[in-house]
């Protein structure tokens, strides 16, 4: 199967020259390169909005990444699922992904290794990432700095079973890296709070004391257990508090990152939309993060 870019020309630029300019007008950006004295990095948290939105702060954990890891053979994608009925976690097993820079295989080798593993919480599940953008709008920037990558897309449920996907992901990996010196990376994608009418979620209102309370309570809930890999807690803290939309993803990533040693997480940058992108308002905003493990 070939996934095509069915966000091409909305979420990210259609063309290759135009994703080549945007990328290199967020590596003029401080933040890009702000990962400080991270000497090992395991897995990554980014969010996946619009690049307009978004875009540095994700793209951060990918040059974060390039810069310490050197490179990487395979990255691990765990997806939000926004569309998509799914009873077990899905994973996509063969097939390439078309970007504006060329297509990205699927490393078919380490999702067959996957599937079986996990065989009851797994499943093969092609439909699920077919109109699915949160693991799509992350291919540009991997085609960019890692142009041999090859890539296992996965998205899991949102349940506390995202727990236990993580943790045959994280033991798997542990082995290739160990046995093969396979060089792994895994990514994990969600944004934080929607809040506004946009979104029927607004329980402080709106305007100033509405953002400061997304940014200082309401995401700094979730932020605080990533930050702590409390990957058990993810899933109930965002059906409570309305503050992940890929609440799985975040919990499958937290624990594959235990698994291989992460102790903790570093905040590379929290912003809202509003802050990236003040023109388009206050009245409803959403909460970003990029998280290195």
């Amino acid at each position: 199967m070939k996934r095509s870019m069915r966000y091409a020309g909305s979420f990210y630029p259609e063309s290759e020259y135009a994703c080549k300019d945007m990328i290199e007008e967020m590596l003029k950006d401080p933040y890009i390169t702000k990962f400080d004295e991270i000497s090992k990095i395991n897995a990554g948290i980014v969010p996946h909005a619009g690049w307009v939105f978004s875009g540095k702060i994700s793209f951060s954990v990918f040059n974060a990444i390039k810069e310490i890891k050197k490179n990487v053979d395979v990255f691990i994608l765990f997806g939000a699922n926004h569309s998509a009925w799914i009873s077990k976690s899905a994973i996509m097993s063969k097939g390439t992904w078309q970007t504006p820079f060329g297509e990205i295989p699927v490393d078919e080798d380490l999702a067959d290794k996957i599937l079986k593993a996990g065989k009851i919480y797994i499943e093969d599940n092609l439909d699920a990432h077919a109109d699915e953008h949160s693991i799509e709008v992350q291919l540009p920037f991997i085609k960019f700095l890692f142009p041999k990558a090859e890539i296992v897309p996965l998205i899991p449920v949102t349940t506390n079973d995202a727990v236990r996907v993580g943790k045959i992901v994280g033991d798997i990996v542990k082995k290739e890296t160990e046995e093969k010196g396979k060089r792994i990376a895994i990514i994990g994608t969600s944004d934080l709070t929607h809040y506004g009418l946009n979104y029927g979620f607004a329980p402080k209102g709106q305007g100033n004391d509405a953002l400061k309370w997304v940014k200082e309570i309401n995401d700094k809930r979730m932020l605080n257990l990533m930050l702590n890999l409390e990957c058990d807690k993810i899933t109930e803290e965002a059906d409570k508090h309305n503050n992940a939309c890929g609440s799985g993803a975040i919990s499958a990533t937290l624990a594959s990152a235990k698994i291989l040693g992460s102790k903790k997480g570093n905040l590379i940058r929290y912003a809202t939309s509003y802050d990236m992108f003040p023109k388009y308002g206050m009245e409803s905003f959403v909460g970003y993060v990029g998280i290195l493990l």
